[in-house]
């Protein structure tokens, strides 16, 4: 009977060898599989991360608004339904409603923290009515509004409608309208 030669398979190194082999093999195909299900959880996660939270995470983005165009500016805050970014003509406030793209979101993103985070829109329309701030009000399909915000409401806020160059006057107030929240594109207060 022959002896087995060195590489033959049928001998000890050469069984050795070819476990060795096949355990490569194993290893190698279950790391493809890990690689796999680590992208598919990476997938996932990011599934998960709304839009506002990666502008949150942003300093200067270019929003393009609905029935408008873009907008670029330094992210001021950004709360539960709406960014405010600070621009060169102006601060605006664009509910997620009003907004078609953003340009410059990062990878990363950043949950909202304390009550800044939690409020919206509505918070801001307060906010600037106690501040008497001149606005242009964009609306979803129809002419902007120019005035002063005078009393805000659940879901509207009403508007004295006057010429932006104008302090809000009674002779200088054309009339008052109301505006729903909800068809609000963009709101920009002037500098």
């Amino acid at each position: 009977m022959d002896e087995p030669r060195n590489g033959d398979e049928r001998s000890p190194d050469g069984v050795e060898a070819l476990l060795a082999g096949l355990e490569d093999q194993a290893d190698a195909i279950e790391g493809v599989y890990d690689d796999a299900a680590a992208e598919d959880l990476a997938r996932a996660a990011r599934a998960e991360i709304p839009l506002l939270d990666r502008v949150r995470a942003a300093s200067v983005v270019v929003i393009d608004i609905v029935d408008h165009g873009p907008v670029g500016g330094d992210v001021v805050s950004v709360g539960s339904d709406v960014v405010v970014l600070e621009s060169p003509d102006g601060t605006w406030a664009v509910p997620i409603a009003g907004i078609t793209a953003v340009v410059g979101a990062p990878d990363a993103a950043e949950a909202p923290s304390g009550v800044a985070g939690r409020l919206g829109l509505a918070a801001v329309v307060r906010s600037w009515a106690r501040e008497r701030s001149v606005v242009r009000v964009m609306r979803r399909g129809a002419a902007p509004l120019d005035g002063t915000i005078d009393r805000v409401g659940a879901d509207h806020f009403d508007l004295a409608e006057h010429d932006p160059g104008m302090p809000r006057l009674g002779a200088e107030v054309r009339r008052t309208v109301s505006v729903p929240l909800g068809a609000i594109t963009a709101l920009r207060r002037r500098p």
